[in-house]
């Protein structure tokens, strides 16, 4: 790792299938936030209960379903622009910390969070085009992790501009 660099681990159950517990069991301590991320909702009860029992010293946040992320004791949410919506809806009764998927820094400088992913930074496999953003120098007084093609060899470039960084894919690099 890094020294002086923030770690958020994105744990998409899609990507992970039957080790997403057994990495989530790994990952716990050493990323600073853990976003349990789901598409579907087989098993959802199962998986949520599971990882709650399973990781205690890191944050760990829930995509975009606030009253499964409270029902479960969660730590917070994780929106994008299609749940920021209901921002608005939850926050004022609630003591979840907030996180955003923003796409530019105008999004960051707009939407009100307590932390945020900005990506892609670099070229990151897509089955469709995503263009990069690069490199963008940033106001570490916010909670900004880059997200998208981060891997091992760019984190020293990463440390330079952003609070941390968040991954999928290099959570393999950093658990070997």
């Amino acid at each position: 790792m890094v020294s002086g660099l923030n770690f958020l681990a994105v744990l998409d159950d899609n990507f992970f299938n039957e080790h997403i517990f057994e990495t989530a069991e790994k990952l716990d301590g050493t990323a600073e936030i853990i976003w349990f991320r789901f598409k579907n909702y087989n098993n959802i009860h199962y998986k949520l209960n599971k990882i709650r029992k399973i990781v205690k010293k890191s944050i760990l946040t829930l995509s975009s379903d606030y009253v499964l992320a409270e029902k479960y004791g969660f730590d917070g949410i994780h929106l994008n622009k299609n749940t920021i919506k209901d921002y608005n809806t939850f926050k004022p009764a609630s003591s979840l910390i907030t996180g955003y998927s923003s796409h530019s820094a105008a999004e960051i400088d707009n939407i009100k969070a307590d932390y945020y992913t900005l990506s892609p930074i670099f070229d990151t496999p897509k089955p469709y085009n995503v263009n990069q953003l690069g490199i963008i120098d940033y106001d570490k007084t916010k909670k900004v992790f880059a997200l998208g093609g981060i891997n091992l060899e760019n984190l020293e470039i990463i440390k330079k501009h952003f609070y941390g960084f968040a991954g999928i894919r290099v959570i393999n690099d950093i658990l070997s």
